[in-house]
């Protein structure tokens, strides 16, 4: 019986702390931070890429890609040779 009491205690216990959580988000008072909309400020994607054929060389790269203007700002190729 003593582990039922401590069951009920502890949920009640996450329960008042779940309703402290919610209203805490009704009554927030902090301001939202934004990024000035400077053109220079670059919004950027990278990604990378391997590739390889059976009984082919292996070829992997990236390209760095701005998002706000669409221009390639980066890009690497590499053909690595099969060792025999």
């Amino acid at each position: 019986m003593k582990t039922d009491r401590i069951t009920k205690v502890l949920l009640e216990i996450i329960a008042i702390l779940l309703f402290i959580n919610l209203m805490n988000s009704f009554f927030s008072s902090r301001q939202a931070l934004a990024v000035p909309g400077d053109k220079d400020t670059g919004r950027y994607q990278i990604s990378a890429w391997a590739v390889q054929a059976p009984d082919a060389e292996l070829r992997s790269g990236y390209y760095v890609l701005d998002t706000a203007t669409g221009m390639v700002v980066a890009s690497k190729m590499q053909v690595h040779r099969l060792k025999e």
